[in-house]
This record gives structure tokens, C-alpha cells and sequence, in this order.
């Protein structure tokens, strides 16, 4: 049986862990900073699908329509799940199975940091010219794969290599999550 969906303020809380490592004010992974056990995998995930669903729906405008809105909610959790099935046998693989739950953790917390984010920041410059935009994003756009980069590198408690190598998973997972979710019905795209 599956764990409830976490509350708001477990939510809040994740999301602060999430731009405490990725501002590198914390050390990721650290028991003392965030809880670092099963259930706290489960509101990691639980709360990547509620953030996918909060942002997804209206930004597509899917609230009309049943059909679409039931096809966003499965590839969602289709994608919510895909990279911490790939990352746990790849994790597993190095022989690092025990430094699992603070990495998938920390990685889920930041990928939903990143979401909010993004979002913010995207309603923020979204008056600019585009060429600003870009000159805006890019810096955001290393920074938020250095901190990915940092993430998994210290809660796996391994070499950056490892690190790097779980980062062009991470990226590899999301492109072909993305190529899943452009073939949705009536063109509905996951954030």
C-alpha cells in the first residue's frame, strides 16, 4: 500500500532542503538537515507529482478536459517514477545501494525545487525581450545542473565522476521523458 501525499508543510520543507543544497548551504544527504528514510522518499515523489499536476493543469488548460486531464495525470506519475527506477539499479550497479534513499531524496527534492522555480522565474522575465530571457536563463540553467552535479555527488558520497555520471542519467531520463510525453493525446506536454 502506498504512503498518503505528504502535507504542506512537509511539502515547504522539502522545497527549503531543495534550495539549501542547491545554494550549498547544507551538505546534501545529512540526516540532520532532512529526514533521510523511506517515508521521506515517498513525500519526495508524492510531491513531484503534486507540483507536476499544480503546474501542468492550468498552465495547459486541461481543467475541460476530462480525457486530456486524466492522460496528464498517468504520464506524470509515469515520469515522477522513471528516473528513481533508472538511478536505483544504476546506483545499485556502482555499489552504492546503501546511499540510495539521501540521493534519490535530495535528487527529487531538487528536481522540485527546480520546478517551482522555474516556474517563478519564468512568470517573472516573461515581460522581457527574448533575448533577455536567454541572458537571464542561462546562468540559472548551470547553476541548477552544478547543483545537481553537487547534489548527487555528496549524498552518493562519492567521486564528481559519479556524480556526473548520475546528472547525464538524470538528463537523459528527462528527454526521454519529455519525447513520452509529447506523443500525449491533444498535445499535452508534462512540465
Amino acid at each position: 500500500m502506498f504512503p498518503p501525499p505528504p502535507n504542506l508543510a512537509k511539502i515547504i520543507h522539502g522545497l527549503h532542503y531543495g534550495l539549501r543544497v542547491a545554494t550549498a548551504q547544507i551538505k546534501a544527504g545529512n540526516e540532520a538537515d532532512h529526514p533521510q528514510d523511506v517515508p521521506a522518499i515517498w513525500d519526495a515523489l508524492w510531491a513531484h507529482w503534486l507540483i507536476s499536476l499544480v503546474i501542468g493543469v492550468p498552465m495547459l488548460g486541461l481543467w475541460a478536459v476530462p480525457s486530456a486531464l486524466l492522460s496528464f495525470a498517468v504520464m506524470s506519475l509515469l515520469i515522477t517514477m522513471l528516473y528513481p527506477l533508472a538511478s536505483y539499479y544504476a546506483v545499485q550497479g556502482l555499489g552504492l545501494g546503501h546511499r540510495y534513499p539521501p540521493f534519490i531524496i535530495t535528487m527529487t527534492w531538487l528536481n522540485n525545487f527546480r520546478e517551482v522555480f522555474a516556474l517563478v522565474l519564468f512568470v517573472s522575465v516573461n515581460i522581457l525581450p527574448t533575448s533577455a530571457i536567454l541572458f537571464v536563463l542561462a546562468p540559472v540553467a548551470i547553476w541548477i545542473l552544478w547543483a545537481f552535479w553537487r547534489g548527487a555527488t555528496q549524498s552518493l558520497g562519492a567521486s564528481g565522476w559519479v556524480g556526473f555520471l548520475m546528472l547525464v542519467l538524470l538528463l537523459t531520463v528527462q528527454m526521454v521523458a519529455y519525447a513520452l510525453a509529447s506523443g500525449m493525446p491533444s498535445g499535452v506536454v508534462s512540465p
